[in-house]
């Protein structure tokens, strides 16, 4: 008798192959049946019965040594390849109860309704809630964030080339939020992407693992709108500055008058900045006492509201509740201690805004901000403390390298928290690109263990992911402009521009010698070596 060999170590089967071979008909059809001491008419294959029992408990007992395994390697549907450079979320803090419109670093607006937000179970909430949100607008951005951007559609699958991409998330307490039923939550997020006709809005459903297609983002339907506006007719508004004035000229308050009645609010610093950088605040009636009735400041109130009269140094504060409502003129007062520091605060911010108005004026001829026009839809609930400082970073720090005329807002009208992204499906990559097998070393010929890497286009806002085990089908062009490569400890390699352009794209098996990326720890460093 042979001696039979057994092979240890050979591949596991997949369960195509294994589907192959099932074919227990045939296997049947080979043996007769045996009868056997079971009663009369009773048949069984007896064999075949032993076998399947041996079969059974061997797929029990891999089933039991390949449970953990198997639920370990379960891979993230969002999975950032290095957590040390994933892309932060701003954190803005607001009340439930209030209509609140946040600025982002970039100059998006995020506009939250009262009452948008309940918990998990569907209950309304009350009090502070932490909103957190991020933004991702190019290639490095996409990488880090570890979101998937392939997306099927009539049984083709593209890649989603990106106008722009954020996430939103609600918390209170830790815990997360949900979107109450009929609310929405308006962002108008700045976009260097002026093309206005070409891009549409999607949301990742997460649960589903895909990208769902939600509405067209376009300049028909009012949701791609220019940043800057060339408009004559607004350049007289734009020229004298009224509105700029109104928000953001410094007020100085008076000192105290300690034989007059003064009382304390607490003014949000959000609300009114030109308030509350001054210590020692207090606010004294204008109108004579008789009109004045102290009680009033003394009550709990359901509302108040404080507004600027026009552009005097006067505020109106009403008082409501549901049966009544109190509104008195007030002048902003400082108590004696705090009037000194008072003072000089006051001048540091004059000159400021005196710099901000003059720059407002270099650009009244040519352009308006398209903010006055979005702020009269959201009724006036932006922060008005960050107008002047989100211009000028338009100005000088963001979007530098970006003509002002190519930024739009991309307005998404959101019912869900999550990821929502304006983008157009592309080809990224064609049929006749997998058919190379790619190998990577360091520039001294060792070789790299890398889990993926990502190819990117220079001319197209998005990039396409290659696992390790599809190296063996490496999708190559002489179109790439930058591979990034990622190590299983999240070191970083990358290879791009004339090193990619002396491939030859023709041949099956390529090697491609990649730099480490030393020293870099952030998107930003990352963008700036790579010349994203």
């Amino acid at each position: 008798m042979d001696k039979l060999k057994f092979k240890k170590d050979r591949e596991k089967l997949s369960d195509q192959e294994i589907g192959q071979h099932m074919n227990f008909d045939k296997f049947i059809s080979g043996y007769a049946p045996v009868k056997s001491w079971f009663p009369k008419g009773t048949q069984f294959y007896s064999l075949i019965a032993a076998v399947a029992v041996v079969l059974v408990a061997a797929v029990y007992l891999v089933f039991r040594s390949d449970k953990n395994e198997s639920a370990v390697s379960i891979k993230p549907f969002i999975d950032p390849p290095t957590l040390s450079m994933n892309i932060s979320s701003a954190v803005f803090e607001g009340n439930n109860q209030y209509d609140t419109t946040f600025v982002y670093k970039t100059g998006t607006l995020i506009h939250v309704p009262a009452s948008a937000f309940v918990d998990e179970k569907g209950n309304d909430i009350n009090g502070e809630v932490e909103i957190k949100f991020r933004e991702f607008h190019d290639p490095i951005d996409i990488m880090l964030s570890g979101i998937p951007m392939h997306y099927d559609s009539a049984g083709m699958q593209y890649q989603l080339e990106s106008a722009g991409m954020f996430e939103v998330m609600a918390y209170q307490q830790g815990q997360p939020l949900q979107l109450k039923p009929g609310k929405e939550i308006s962002v108008n997020m700045v976009s260097p992407t002026n093309n206005g006709n070409d891009y549409n809005i999607y949301y990742l459903d997460t649960n589903k693992r895909q990208w769902n297609y939600i509405s067209e983002n376009t300049e028909s339907n009012n949701t791609c709108v220019p940043l800057f506006e060339r408009n004559p007719a607004y350049a007289k508004e734009f020229e004298s500055n009224t509105v700029f004035e109104k928000l953001n000229k410094p007020v100085l308050p008076k000192k105290e008058d300690p034989n007059a009645y003064n009382f304390i609010i607490d003014v949000k610093r959000t609300e009114f900045p030109e308030l509350t950088v001054y210590k020692g605040l207090k606010f004294e009636p204008v109108e004579s006492k008789k009109k004045f009735h102290t009680k009033l400041a003394l009550k709990t109130w359901d509302d108040v509201v404080i507004e600027r009269e026009n552009d005097s140094e006067h505020y109106i504060i009403t008082f409501s509740s549901e049966k009544e409502s109190h509104s008195i003129k007030v002048r902003p007062v400082v108590d004696a201690k705090n009037y000194a520091e008072t003072m000089k605060d006051h001048e540091r911010r004059q000159k400021q805004y005196e710099v901000s108005l003059a720059l407002r004026k270099k650009y009244a001829n040519e352009k308006r901000d398209s903010l006055y026009r979005i702020r009269s839809v959201l009724s006036g609930t932006a922060l008005r403390g960050n107008l002047n400082e989100r211009f000028n970073n338009f100005i000088d720090d963001s979007f530098t390298e970006t003509s002002k005329d190519l930024l739009v807002y991309r307005t998404f009208s959101i019912s869900r928290l999550g990821i929502w992204n304006s983008d157009r499906p592309c080809k990224f990559v064609s049929g006749a690109d997998f058919n190379h097998t790619a190998q990577f070393t360091s520039l001294k010929n060792e070789a790299l263990m890398l889990k993926s890497v990502y190819l990117v286009k220079r001319d197209i806002n998005s990039l396409y992911p290659v696992q390790e085990q599809n190296f063996n089908r490496f999708p190559f062009a002489s179109t790439v402009d930058i591979i990034i490569g990622i190590g299983y400890n999240d070191e970083l390699y990358y290879i791009k521009d004339e090193d990619l352009k002396q491939i030859d794209p023709g041949k099956k098996e390529i090697l491609f010698k990649m730099k480490e990326i030393g020293g870099v720890s952030s998107s930003v460093g990352l963008k700036q070596l790579l010349k994203i």
